[in-house]
């Protein structure tokens, strides 16, 4: 499942980001996207957990701020339930 993370910094890597989420979810991979202003990527999170717990922790998760910024994360559309 995927999540669209923004809120991040212009110091903010895929390291440092899959680092702060895994206390609260699985991560198995994240892509940095840079564009526009140098100061505001956002970053597309892979995370290997079921919806309910994804939804739970972006809701958990949002707004909270992060060095001064508050995160805003939201599952991407269009993908299939994991039915397992």
């Amino acid at each position: 499942m995927q999540i669209i993370l923004r809120g991040l910094h212009g110091d903010d890597s895929e390291e440092s980001v899959a680092k702060e989420l895994a206390p609260y979810l699985h991560v198995t991979h994240v892509e940095m996207v840079r564009q526009g202003l140098d100061d505001n990527p956002w970053a597309l999170v892979e995370v290997a957990d079921p919806y309910e717990r994804v939804w739970n922790v972006c809701n958990q998760l949002r707004g909270v701020f992060h060095r001064g910024k508050p995160l805003h994360l939201h599952i991407a559309l269009h993908q299939e339930p994991d039915v397992s």
